[in-house]
C-alpha cells in the first residue's frame, strides 16, 4: 500500500497547475466561442461550470496516469 498515491500527493502538484491552467484556457475557449458577456450571448456565469469541470476532468486523468505509472514500478 506504500505505492498508493492521494488526491493531493505532492507528486500531482504540476499536473494540477497544467489542469487548471488548460481548464482555464478552454473556459476562455469556450466564453469566446459563444460570444459570452455580450448582448446576443450568455453571461460568463454559464462558461464558468464547464471550465471546472474540464478543470477536474483533466486532473483526474492525470491522476490515473500516475497512479498507473506508480503501481507498475
Amino acid at each position: 500500500m506504500a505505492d498508493d498515491i492521494s488526491l493531493f500527493d505532492r507528486r500531482m502538484r504540476g499536473p494540477a497547475g497544467i489542469a487548471v491552467a488548460a481548464g482555464v484556457a478552454l473556459g476562455l475557449l469556450t466564453g469566446y466561442t459563444i460570444d459570452a458577456g455580450t448582448p446576443e450571448g450568455p453571461s460568463w456565469t454559464l462558461v464558468v461550470p464547464f471550465a471546472a469541470l474540464a478543470t477536474v476532468f483533466l486532473y483526474l486523468g492525470a491522476y490515473r496516469n500516475l497512479s498507473k505509472r506508480v503501481g507498475n514500478e
